[in-house]
């Protein structure tokens, strides 16, 4: 490998290394505000939101709430997933392996992720307003990460086809 192409690649080692510290957080806060998010739903005291979406919990009957904990769940769960990608993805990057299947792969599953993750917000949007004391109110529903989903899809295809023309190409030499 050519000198700055060795320098590049120990960069893309470097920096992925960081954002796997960082992934790590992201771990941990989404962990802290589920807890923190299920406290508040039990004890039925203060206000639980996620997206642009918020309830007062005290104004939450205890179906409601239980409702409210299960989305909170789910959502967290999404989250979680679209962390865990992102850290197995950049694991892949700090170790060299760019243009691999099991790259393509963890990128594929961040497009699948970004995709539930849209449907998340448009199902508390739905919530909202199942829950609404006035559910003729004006909503706006904000799922634009789904096409940003979708991108990532094609974009994990193209780079798999790019593996494939690859390893067609060392099987040659």
């Amino acid at each position: 490998m050519r000198p700055e192409n060795e320098a590049k690649l120990e960069k893309i080692r470097r920096i992925s290394k960081i954002l796997r510290v960082v992934c790590k957080a992201l771990f941990g806060l989404i962990a802290i505000g589920f807890l923190v998010a299920t406290v508040a739903l039990l004890a039925n005291r203060g206000s639980v939101g996620y997206f642009d979406v918020w309830f007062r919990v005290g104004d939450l009957s205890l179906g409601q709430r239980l409702l409210v904990l299960a989305m909170a769940a789910l959502t967290s769960a999404v989250w979680f997933k679209c962390i865990f990608h992102l850290d197995r993805l950049f694991g892949n990057y700090s170790r060299g392996e760019i243009f691999t299947r099991e790259a393509v792969g963890q990128l594929r599953q961040l497009g699948i992720t970004c995709v539930m993750w849209g449907v998340m917000k448009v199902l508390w949007v739905g919530l909202s307003r199942a829950l609404s004391a006035n559910p003729h109110s004006p909503v706006e529903v904000s799922a634009e990460i789904i096409p940003i989903g979708i991108i990532i899809l094609v974009v994990a295809w193209f780079m798999d086809m790019a593996v494939e023309m690859r390893e067609e190409n060392e099987l040659t030499v």
